[in-house]
């Protein structure tokens, strides 16, 4: 059934119209009701908004900033805010959108949101970043919260920022409400181990891939395009699983040896310079070239796009997993297929983090916190469930994880929506 009169954001849409590809193919192999089909191509709520800002040499800016609701039939949204130069309308649907399916492949109690200020971080002081989070929060103070709208962060955002963000609620709000704002620091209500789920998560679920098709583990090759708070902990957990990490970059360029980087110096080089060139211990790589390396397992852990058809029949790896979300075209995947390599889809591979933004609302709403121990517990099971979940759905499917997985979070999402009815 092709997908009819579908909204259509202002700008690039690209990310958008991947979610709509990936839908339309997906409707072919899951029984999805008319009405849910028109719930999930036309999000809930687009809002944006103008941020003036005071700026530190005394003269008002204003950032063009957005929050978009894709889906609450689940439960309340729950996104990540970005801050990037090209944060667009139609980026941020389809990111929202994102967040819809794999809430639902997670079994989590959420709907989709996201949102994003067009902005780079780096090029604003402290001060400045700080007045453009809180003016973010202070314009959108009605429409999100605990059992609205929950922001986390997404790139370009931390755990600081996710603070400033906290802090403007309760104090607009006048009262404290930790539930709200998810990725803080632990001493404001964040969870243990927040900056590594999303990279912890994907290498617990490589793990147990492995172990499913008999792929290699110790001594395989990983090579990680991007850098940050995904890319770093997968680097950090497959050398704890005695996986070899061969290559590291980010935006500026990486780093590669054949025989495998030394992680932990490397994190601590990229901590006091910023950037990974002069690293001693590899030499230098493009990221195209990182992107066609020859190794076992391929992690675009960066942004959206990155595997696309202008570079799919170079792709040598064997199997690729998503560290960001829509790393890989509709386009290239069908070229990825073509070649034999396996895909491991994003809204699986790199759930580790909305998990952990799941358990630190649980506990801010009950303010009962957990231990370290426990969230490491919880996250291992709730990956190993929500992969054993695709792999049975994905059997009548040829065994296409991201078939499974779109399949098994549709059919959830339809049947809440069928449950709940129409309003009114």
């Amino acid at each position: 059934m092709p997908l009819r009169n579908t909204y259509r954001p202002p700008g690039d849409a690209s990310l958008w119209d991947s979610f709509l590809r990936r839908l339309e193919s997906t409707i072919k192999v899951a029984r999805i009701h008319p009405a849910t089909i028109e719930y999930l191509t036309h999000p809930k709520r687009s809002v944006g908004v103008s941020l003036p800002v005071v700026m530190d040499d005394g003269s008002v800016r204003n950032f063009t900033a957005y929050r978009v609701i894709h889906n609450i039939a689940r439960g309340p949204a729950l996104g990540g805010v970005r801050y990037h130069p090209e944060v667009g309308l139609g980026q941020t649907c389809g990111m929202a959108a994102w967040m819809t399916l794999k809430s639902a492949v997670f079994g989590l109690p959420f709907g989709g949101s996201a949102g994003g200020v067009v902005v780079d971080p780096d090029k604003l002081s402290r001060r400045e970043l700080e007045r453009v989070s809180r003016r973010y929060v202070t314009e959108l103070i009605e429409l999100i919260g605990p059992d609205e709208d929950v922001l986390a962060p997404d790139l370009g955002t931390n755990e600081t920022v996710m603070a400033w963000f906290q802090d403007t609620f309760t104090m607009s709000r006048g009262q404290t409400t930790l539930s709200a704002v998810t990725g803080k620091p632990t001493q404001l209500g964040g969870v243990a181990v927040r900056d590594e789920g999303g990279g912890q998560g994907l290498v617990y679920v490589l793990s147990d891939l492995a172990q499913v098709f008999g792929w290699p583990v110790v001594g395989a090759s990983v090579a990680i395009q991007g850098f940050g708070q995904v890319g770093s902990a997968v680097a950090r957990y497959a050398v704890r699983e005695g996986l070899r990490v061969v290559a590291v970059s980010t935006s500026r360029g990486g780093v590669y040896n054949p025989e495998g980087l030394d992680v932990a110096a490397l994190e601590q080089h990229y901590a006091e310079r910023g950037h990974l060139e002069g690293f001693p211990g590899g030499q230098p790589i493009t990221n195209h070239e990182l992107l066609t390396l020859k190794v076992n397992y391929l992690v675009p852990a960066a942004v959206e796009g990155v595997i696309n058809e202008r570079n799919a029949r170079q792709i040598a790896a064997q199997v690729v997993l998503e560290g960001a979300n829509g790393a890989i075209t509709p386009e290239a995947e069908y070229l990825l297929k073509l070649q034999g390599i396996q895909i491991v889809p994003d809204i699986l591979a790199n759930g580790g983090g909305l998990v952990l933004s799941y358990l630190e609302w649980v506990q801010d709403l009950s303010m009962l916190f957990f231990e370290e121990g426990e969230v490491q517990q919880k996250l291992r099971e709730f990956v190993h469930q929500s992969l054993q979940a695709v792999l049975e759905r994905a059997k009548p499917l040829q065994g296409d994880l991201r078939a499974g997985a779109y399949a098994l979070a549709l059919e959830r999402i339809n049947e809440a929506s069928r449950l709940r009815g129409v309003y009114p």
